[in-house]
């Protein structure tokens, strides 16, 4: 083998090693899952305690409560956006698939809610059919975390993929009642927010 064919292979070989090295890089959606998982558990349980009575709010309370949710959420998720843009690893694939699926999936749900929301507006939709979010949003959450397992091969992420999937079942049995908005809401804090401490515990600190 000549030094030509040599420096070829130890090119290709480099390459290889990087790209296996991007491909297992860590996921660094950690803090946006931390964000999502805490704010949607506490206002879902805030939302349970109105519609039960243990808060005299009134459901008027219901509207700013969601409106100051989506507000709240939109404006974490762009301060905690500018914290990862130099992180190493940001640009592999795990990650870069990660940064647009979860916006996207995110913004299906917002769809629904809006759709539902124009419904009730106009008298077409009955308010109870609200409550179907909580399973389609569950759903959405599961299918994110199994693409985020099967991508960056990290099996541990099928554990919150099994319970928002789980919990999106309960929440379809349960979606007339109110107990929905507990169920639902036991699972972002299980199935997110805490998975999202994980999930930042292994971020790279410094480049290596």
């Amino acid at each position: 083998m000549n030094t030509r064919s040599r420096s070829a292979a130890s090119d290709i070989a480099y390459l290889r090693e990087m790209a296996e090295a991007g491909a297992a890089a860590p996921l660094l959606g950690g803090r946006f899952m931390i964000l999502w998982g805490g704010l949607t558990g506490t206002v879902l349980i805030v939302h349970w305690l109105v519609i039960t009575g243990v808060l005299a709010l009134g459901a008027s309370a219901l509207w700013p409560l969601w409106l100051g949710y989506i507000v709240t959420g939109s404006l974490g998720s762009a301060i905690l956006g500018r914290t990862i843009r130099n992180k190493p690893g940001a640009g592999s694939m795990g990650n870069r698939v990660q940064s647009v699926m979860w916006p996207v999936l995110g913004g299906g749900i917002l769809f629904y809610y809006a759709g539902l929301t124009v419904g009730m507006l106009a008298g077409i939709v009955d308010a109870v059919f609200i409550n179907t979010m909580l399973p389609v949003a569950l759903l959405v959450y599961g299918t994110g975390w199994t693409i985020d397992a099967l991508l960056s091969r990290q099996k541990t992420l099928l554990v919150p993929a099994f319970i928002t999937l789980i919990a999106c079942l309960a929440c379809a049995v349960l979606v007339m009642t109110h107990w929905v908005y507990l169920v639902a809401a036991g699972a972002m804090l299980l199935g997110t927010f805490v998975p999202g401490f994980f999930l930042m515990a292994r971020e790279p600190r410094e480049l290596v």
